[in-house]
């Protein structure tokens, strides 16, 4: 058994923590041998069933010959932990059979669930160690734990990682310590190192994402402010940081879990492949999603973060344009939508999926609630403030449309969603007949997304409308192709019903002003 690829889980009010060998109690904490841990670990497994003593034997000792004498010995040290503790446990011996340890408050047998929650039973565990600074500054000293301390905070909101609290290190000796040590010491995989450095009027902070495996760097960034406000630089740098993170680590541990072949954690070898297929936009690596997810919800039915997913993928077609019955698509990832607030009230990308399922629905009012709602949960959901964004395009909000698709592009530039947010400011500074504009932004979008057909049609609304029709029929030339590739030959192309799905526009005026500009370009749908 290696004890460092452990998830930690609880029994009762004990929390054990494998990698570290700790056992966290209410009195306190204790260190425990490693073949003691092991024992604890196997026994805490079978959730209250018997385990003989040549499955100990391979499970801990690796199978090679040991004497009665050296299981006993083992057994005495748990059960003198058990009394330590207040009796948490019991440790049974069944003769002739072997042993089992069962929770004494109820005489049931204990969790064994990953401490790090329900939603993925192997979550990336990471930690925000303190920032370095210059000594003797005390803005500087203020600043670097503020900056911990946010980011801490930030990162504990997302639902698909496991954030230590940063008192783990008052009482851990990690100070100094190389990475890999303090990711062994505190049961982590990665780190969160940093610097901050005053340089005339301006502050410097230099970030590194670091895994305890091998010690390198998954990510790393520098972040240059003017020193006239602290505050406001506080919440830009630690949104901009939180955007960068999850995204970085979730595509570190795409790349592990596909290499793992441990079955304790295949559902999150499901997830993480679902994830990334979806990510990934193509209509293939989508149904392919699909199926993943549902493969991994089989595992944990009411896993909040793959339900959310498998609602966007319902919704796939739909925003393609080539859906055969998006009203039953619709309905299908509304019915998943509610199932995933449901299993996870707090969980902001849920109420963010939700949101967006109502927009197709036409219950916008509702829809905004919901991504308000996400925004109180997780300032930090770059998602939720890109769909407001797109929102109050459709409603002829055009200011407050730009602001919000910007806000959300800044905190997380390189999101596979940001194609999405640059779509809005087009349709946002098109509706106010800033065209020139319109079609730099819809460009932008386009260069993020380029397999979807729709922003094609878009960049030729845009170019037409702005009179610049040679680059408008190319578009729209392009559009079509891809239309067709992605339709099979078949159907009528990207229809009038497709574009109104696409583009719920409030005001019928804003509608009737992109038909025409795709009309002007050579649209044969229009």
């Amino acid at each position: 058994m290696q004890l460092a690829h452990e998830d930690g889980f609880t029994i009762g009010a004990l929390e054990v923590r494998p990698p570290t060998r700790e056992v966290m109690a209410p009195h306190g904490r204790e260190v425990l041998q490693p073949r003691v841990m092991q024992v604890l670990v196997t026994l805490a497994r079978a959730n209250g069933a018997v385990v003989s003593r040549d499955d100990l034997i391979a499970e801990c000792w690796d199978g090679r010959v040991v004497g009665e004498d050296s299981i006993t010995l083992v057994m005495s040290k748990l059960r003198k932990l058990a009394a330590s503790c207040g009796g948490a446990f019991v440790v049974e011996t069944i003769p002739r059979v072997g042993y089992r340890l069962i929770a004494s408050d109820d005489r049931a047998a204990p969790a064994f669930e990953p401490s790090t929650g329900p939603a993925g039973k192997a979550r990336p565990r990471i930690v925000v160690l303190e920032f370095t600074h210059q000594p003797g500054d005390e803005d500087q000293a203020w600043f670097a734990e503020a900056l911990a301390d946010e980011l801490t905070a930030g990162l504990s909101k997302s639902p698909l990682l496991a954030v230590t609290p940063r008192q783990s290190l008052l009482v851990s000796d990690v100070v100094g310590a190389p990475p890999g040590a303090i990711c062994a010491r505190l049961g982590v995989d990665y780190v969160i190192d940093g610097k901050v450095r005053a340089l005339g009027g301006t502050v410097r902070v230099s970030v590194d994402l670091i895994r305890g495996t091998d010690e390198t760097s998954a990510w790393s960034a520098r972040y240059d402010r003017r020193m006239s406000d602290l505050f406001p630089m506080l919440d830009e740098i630690t949104a901009s940081i939180i955007g960068t993170v999850e995204p970085a680590v979730l595509e570190q541990e795409e790349l592990r879990a596909l290499k793992t072949p441990e079955h304790s954690l295949l559902f999150w070898r499901l997830f993480v492949q679902g994830r990334r297929h979806f990510w990934r936009s193509t209509a293939k690596d989508v149904r392919a999603a699909e199926q993943f997810l549902e493969q991994a919800l089989e595992i944990e039915p009411d896993d909040v973060s793959a339900l959310s997913i498998l609602a966007h993928c319902r919704l796939f077609d739909v925003w393609s344009g080539v859906s055969r019955n998006p009203a039953a698509a619709i309905a299908d990832a509304h019915r998943i939508a509610l199932r995933a607030v449901s299993a996870g009230q707090s969980d902001a990308f849920a109420h963010f999926t939700l949101g967006v399922v109502l927009s197709l629905l036409d219950r916008l009012p509702e829809a905004k609630a919901e991504q308000r709602r996400a925004l109180e949960l997780n300032p930090y959901l770059a998602a939720a403030s890109g769909e407001i964004g797109r929102l109050m395009a459709f409603e002829g909000e055009a200011a407050q449309a730009i602001a919000h698709s910007e806000r959300a592009i800044s905190a997380s530039p390189n999101d596979p969603q940001a194609w999405l947010w640059y779509r809005s400011k087009a349709l946002a500074r098109f509706t106010t007949g800033d065209y020139a504009a319109a079609a730099l932004d819809a460009a932008d979008a386009r260069a993020r997304k380029p397999e979807r057909f729709s922003l094609c049609y878009l960049v030729a609304a845009c170019y037409a409308a702005d009179g610049q029709m040679d680059p408008a029929r190319r578009a729209l030339d392009e559009g079509d192709r891809l239309a067709r590739e992605q339709l099979g030959g078949q159907g009528p192309g990207y229809t009038p019903d497709a574009l109104r799905t696409g583009h719920p526009f409030v005001r019928q005026e804003d509608s009737e002003r992109l038909v025409n500009a795709l009309r002007a370009a050579g649209w044969e749908g229009a």
